[in-house]
């Protein structure tokens, strides 16, 4: 509901609340003058009467607790009145306190973030974003990783992270097998380069009987470079682990990868990575358990981001109520609440009326009057 709305809600219920009240108060003014000027109706007149002045108390008081909660009654210091503008530091900590501390527990925090699907969220934006949008968006992200780290440092430790004993060994087995079987399935392309490269002054059969033993040969080794103990592994290892600890330490290959860097930049790689990753990201389909493992991530962050935020949300609640001025809280506040208040000056002028004709009965009953 608009502002405006709001407002016209709240004018229209405080005209129904006066007119409540003055109601009331022409019922109790006609029931007294009434009894004077009809004897014979007094009794009934009573009743009326009755009514018409609880009424008319319990309708003054109500409407003096609901003015007195934001301002002054007829503009009379009276004590405790103008109660929230005078309390608005201690009622702004305490609400700050209620929200932060209520509202935005561990429990309601959690099932909130259950209905979060992270993973379902992704490919809605993706699609959302115009391709030219997303690759520039990409482009600058490739950039910005480029630009933000030197690059041999950087590229030393993600080959460090790489070439662990457990997985280096992984890797060159795959590798060793890429190898076999290309070599396999190019065995009579790479002969007929090797011959081609004779000396022309042996027979070609026997230059396709040397090629194919070379071929054999390699073969052979690439066979025997399975093996976990070969001599070539552990020099393998040693030379990568010589290669990681320059990326982290040589300035002149620091300084060659950074010149390498700059010209990444500068070309159009950055670009066709960037539409790559467009790519992917396009056709991004997350399998169940990737789905629930970044779901997971995200509502753990969001989880610890929102609690650890809970103390700055209290203080925000608390500084906001500071900031406003009396007339500009007591508007808004009034606003927010002032229409549903207004019932309450209603129901005391009817619920006094009752309560007026029960005691008018009770007093009767006893002859109290």
């Amino acid at each position: 509901m608009s502002a405006d709305a709001r407002r016209a809600g709240l004018h229209r219920m405080r005209r129904i609340a006066g007119a409540v009240l003055a109601v009331m108060g022409l019922l109790f003014v006609l029931a007294a003058a009434g009894r004077r000027v009809w004897p014979s109706a007094a009794e009934a007149l009573g009743w009326v009467q009755a009514f018409a002045e609880a009424g008319l108390a319990g309708g003054l008081a109500d409407w003096f607790a609901v003015t007195a909660l934001f301002r002054h009654p007829l503009g009379l210091p009276i004590p405790h009145t103008a109660i929230i503008p005078k309390n608005r530091d201690r009622i702004g900590r305490a609400l700050g306190d209620f929200i932060a501390g209520q509202l935005v527990t561990e429990t309601l925090v959690d099932r909130a973030l259950e209905r979060l699907d992270a993973a379902a969220l992704i490919p809605e934006l993706i699609a959302g974003v115009p391709r030219p949008e997303l690759e520039a968006m990409l482009g600058r992200a490739v950039r910005a990783a480029l630009e933000s780290a030197p690059l041999a440092p950087a590229a030393g430790v993600a080959l460090a992270g790489l070439w662990t004993p457990e997985r280096s060994g992984v890797l060159i087995r795959r590798a060793v097998r890429l190898l076999a079987r290309t070599l396999d399935s190019r065995h009579d392309s790479l002969r007929d380069t090797l011959v081609s490269h004779g000396g022309g002054w042996t027979p070609k059969f026997v230059d396709r009987m040397l090629a194919d033993r070379v071929l054999g040969a390699l073969a052979g080794v690439l066979g025997d470079l399975e093996s976990a103990d070969h001599p070539w592994r552990a020099a393998l290892d040693q030379t990568v682990n010589r290669i990681i600890g320059r990326l982290s330490t040589d300035p002149q290959m620091a300084a060659e990868a950074e010149t390498w860097k700059t010209a990444l930049l500068q070309d159009e790689s950055v670009g066709a990575m960037a539409r790559g990753l467009a790519d992917r990201l396009a056709a991004l389909k997350l399998a169940p358990d990737a789905a629930e493992t970044l779901n997971q991530a995200v509502r753990a962050g969001l989880r610890a981001r929102i609690l650890e935020a809970r103390p700055t949300l209290a203080r925000l609640v608390s500084e906001r109520m500071n900031d406003w001025d009396e007339a500009t809280l007591v508007a808004e506040l009034e606003l927010q609440a002032g229409r549903d208040l207004q019932y309450i000056r209603i129901n005391g002028a009817l619920v006094g009326g009752l309560v007026g004709l029960a005691i008018h009965a009770v007093s009767g009953l006893f002859g109290w009057r």
